[in-house]
């Protein structure tokens, strides 16, 4: 499903996975998700989602077959390259795991310090993410004194304060109500627009789903049982 004229960012071909304990999470996937594209991702528990996840972050490496992201081989990466790999990377779980000890504002500029970015720059970026994500007025906030909605805003910001070329979503509305979910739906919306990052989420909210239509590529059984770009759940 690529429109023409798009750059493919990330590719995978006759990808298999196969853990130790015999159990075959993927098999044989082939996927193109273009530079800019907002594509869910869902599936039944045991589909293949988790592992498709870890496969591009590099945390996995495929059994056979080829991941590419951006023109990288993650599969042959050595292992001290990852986390400099992991810097295009953002990754949102659906239980924040923001620094408790840490006000919103240190913990979006911690993921910046840990890659070395200057004082000033850092201060500038982190202003600019919680603006995005409507907390400016929350910097100074600790995370326990935030609601879920808002906790899941702050670490979206932190997934993005890189400008990562990717941002996988996993299950980011998972702990919201609808209304928090609608919410967070629409700011991964609004950072695919505005700031050009290729959204992948992995949902099973099949409700945001069909509301909000976006490419949705369905996993079964560690196959690909359906990729409609029309949106929408496939049945």
């Amino acid at each position: 499903m690529i429109r023409e004229g798009c750059e493919i960012l990330i590719y995978l071909e006759n990808v298999s996975k196969c853990y130790k304990n015999g159990v075959n999470a993927l098999d044989n996937i082939n996927l193109q998700i273009n530079d800019g594209e907002f594509v869910y991702i869902i599936g039944p528990t045991g589909s293949g989602k988790s592992t498709l996840i870890k496969l591009l972050d590099g945390e996995e490496i495929p059994t056979a077959g080829t991941v590419s992201v951006e023109g990288i081989d993650v599969g042959k990466l050595k292992h001290r390259r990852v986390p400099y790999y992991r810097r295009n990377i953002g990754v949102v779980f659906q239980d924040f795991r923001l620094l408790p000890h840490m006000t919103i504002f240190e913990n979006v500029a911690f993921a910046l310090e840990a890659i070395g970015k200057d004082k000033v720059s850092i201060r500038r970026r982190v202003r600019e993410v919680l603006e995005l994500v409507d907390l400016s007025d929350k910097a100074k906030s600790f995370p326990n004194q935030l609601s879920g909605g808002q906790q899941q805003r702050a670490t979206i910001a932190r997934a993005i304060a890189n400008k990562p070329k990717v941002l996988i979503a996993d299950e980011p509305t998972g702990n919201l109500d609808p209304e928090k979910s609608n919410e967070i739906l629409e700011l991964l919306e609004k950072i695919n627009v505005e700031e050009g990052t290729t959204i992948l989420m992995v949902t099973h909210d099949i409700t945001l789903v069909n509301k909000y239509k976006k490419r949705t590529i369905s996993l079964e059984q560690g196959n690909v049982s359906a990729d409609s770009a029309k949106g929408g759940y496939i049945r």
